[in-house]
């Protein structure tokens, strides 16, 4: 390798330079210093070093410090002593989370690693790039604290899951241009088991993708005892064979909260889980985009678009109450009540107010403690308006 990236910081010295990057040569006796990205600028002078300064440590002109990364390379095959460093790199993922302290970032050369991994709270995982590192197993993340991911492909097969986010306290697991898939029917791409209501996943710019639903599989599924938020950002979540399976199974307390791209896939809720999504396209063929039937909560839908031929149900169904606001309804299905749009084609609702849908009303005990205070209901036969403790039934004329 020609060039090694450090971060230069102040020092008093020579040389004493804002915090910015330079690149040292590893193959020249001494070593040549270069303030930039590459030897077309500034050379620094030469400066006093050891053998091993080039992936260690550097006492030079500026005082350069190595930033903490553990690189790995899973094409090597020759025999020495890894240590994480560019010229011995670890060959295995595995090996680089267990040699890793927290803060330390794990640098990943281009490959596929068939591997289960563990992931270590405060260890980050960084691909070199796009679409170059592809990890082939179960990735489990079960311990309080914080991981960050980036620039990597995430894929597995069979009864396991692609990731496993378990524990009971509080996780908080960060994936930009990251991709987590699945490749047949028994697994999912994301379960979620953890229990903590703070805990989080934040995915931008990347997708979930589950190859073959016909086994059960999901793209994202979470139990009845779940609690936390995910967060999809510029992302696309999808069942490839069938987006009349289902693609999103939200359990427990789970708050799911999209924003772009799109759901190819059937989305249902249970319990009080509820979700959040914005300028997204819902795509089923033949069933219903969502099945809401999580109780004591009120959804969002806002700004997206709504895309079935449903032809015996509604594109959207379920018992509970949902807010939706300027949907376009791209469902093409025939019939006065086979889609919400009654077959007429794309109908854009630019300022659509509350929509209310439910056969049956909230706990009697939720009106009494004041929680639905200003709240509206359909039951599907009358309107009701909460005022204070107070349920009314608003008279039609």
């Amino acid at each position: 390798m020609a060039f090694s990236k450090w971060k230069l910081r102040n020092s008093s010295g020579i040389h004493k330079m804002n915090p910015g990057e330079f690149m040292v040569t590893s193959n020249t006796t001494p070593p040549q210093f270069w303030f930039g990205s590459s030897s077309g600028n500034k050379q620094l002078p030469d400066a006093t070093y050891t053998q091993t300064m080039i992936d260690t440590e550097i006492t030079a002109v500026g005082e350069a410090m190595a930033t903490n990364i553990q690189y790995v390379d899973g094409s090597r095959t020759d025999e020495y002593t890894a240590d994480g460093s560019t010229i011995y790199p670890y060959k295995t993922i595995s090996a680089a989370i267990t040699a890793a302290n927290s803060g330390d970032t794990i640098y990943i050369w281009p490959g596929t690693y068939t591997e289960d991994l563990t992931l270590k709270p405060g260890v980050n995982l960084a691909g070199q790039s796009k679409f170059s590192v592809y990890i082939v197993g179960t990735v489990t993340f079960n311990t309080a604290g914080t991981v960050c991911c980036e620039r990597i492909i995430f894929k597995t097969s069979g009864a396991g899951n692609t990731l496993n986010f378990f524990g009971t306290g509080v996780q908080n697991l960060q994936c930009r241009i990251c991709n987590f898939e699945h490749t047949s029917g028994d697994g999912h791409c994301v379960y979620w088991t953890n229990t903590n209501a703070s805990s989080k996943i934040q995915q931008v710019d990347g997708n979930l993708t589950q190859a073959i639903s016909s086994g059960g599989g999901t793209a994202f599924t979470s139990s009845e005892t779940a609690a936390g938020n995910i967060i999809m950002q510029m992302a696309t979540v999808q069942i490839s064979d069938s987006t009349d399976n289902v693609c999103i199974s939200l359990g427990g307390a789970i708050v799911w909260t999209h924003t772009q791209d799109a759901i190819n896939g059937q989305v249902v809720t249970a319990n009080t889980a509820r979700f959040n999504i914005t300028l997204t396209a819902l795509t089923t063929a033949t069933v219903p985009t969502i099945v809401h039937n999580s109780t004591n909560v009120t959804p969002s839908l806002l700004t997206s678009a709504v895309i079935t031929t449903a032809s015996a149900t509604y594109a959207i169904d379920g018992v509970g109450a949902f807010v939706f606001m300027a949907l376009v309804y791209g469902s093409t299905g025939v019939g006065g009540n086979s889609t919400l749009n009654g077959g007429l084609g794309a109908i854009p609702l630019a300022m659509a107010p509350i929509r209310l849908r439910s056969s049956a009303l909230f706990p009697a005990g939720s009106v009494a403690a004041g929680q639905l205070d200003g709240t509206f209901e359909y039951d599907g036969t009358n309107l009701y308006f909460t005022e204070g403790t107070t349920r009314h039934t608003v008279s039609w004329t």
